[in-house]
């Protein structure tokens, strides 16, 4: 835990993983997929429980966009990384909001998935492993200074209208085939309106 503006804040090493597992377990289970490294049987704690509301609203905001997002990846073990760095990439590329932080695991659950339904179980344990370590990496600090996870749960109970207007990102998806040897798909999902 730390201190910002003698607010305490909350943000330890773990939690920004068990979040991420939770998430991912949660969008599996969503879509009648099993996880067998999930921690099921937790129940979720109050930034879980946001986290979840907030995918399932920037999931049904984003759908048709993430359906097709999905059907163009060429998802395989080796690819994998690289096409999660070039997305996240273009998530944060000019900047760091909440919105942005909950693109980022709904980014996460989409690709869970369509590991699952791709018979790659093993990357979803890699999924939840890059995406809490560039939570740790590059996203600690502005989420400290932003009342860490507290500020989190303020966005959330800013409600819908409040993000519509605000702080949720309108999402463009730009889809191309970059290095066509190595067959990796290259894909910039641009967010806006910077919190």
């Amino acid at each position: 835990m730390y201190v910002n503006n003698n607010k305490p804040v909350i943000m330890d090493v773990d939690s920004s993983r068990s979040i991420v597992e939770d998430y991912v377990a949660y969008r599996l289970e969503r879509n009648g997929l099993a996880w067998q490294n999930g921690q099921r049987d937790v129940t979720p704690n109050e930034i879980q429980r946001a986290m979840r509301a907030l995918g399932d609203e920037f999931e049904s905001k984003f759908s048709a966009q993430f359906d097709d997002m999905m059907s163009q990846l060429q998802l395989t073990p080796d690819t994998a990384y690289q096409t999660f760095r070039t997305i996240v990439t273009e998530i944060f590329h000019d900047g760091v909001n909440w919105g942005r932080i909950v693109a980022l695991f709904g980014l996460a659950g989409r690709l869970a998935v369509l590991s699952s339904h791709q018979e790659m179980p093993r990357l979803i344990e890699s999924i939840v492993d890059w995406v809490s370590a560039y939570v740790d990496t590059n996203l600690k600090q502005w989420i400290t200074d932003h009342d860490g996870w507290a500020g989190f749960l303020e966005f959330y109970a800013g409600g819908p209208e409040k993000r519509v207007k605000e702080s949720w990102p309108s999402l463009k998806t730009i889809c191309g085939y970059a290095a066509a040897g190595l067959g990796i798909l290259t894909l910039g999902a641009f967010l806006s309106q910077k919190s």
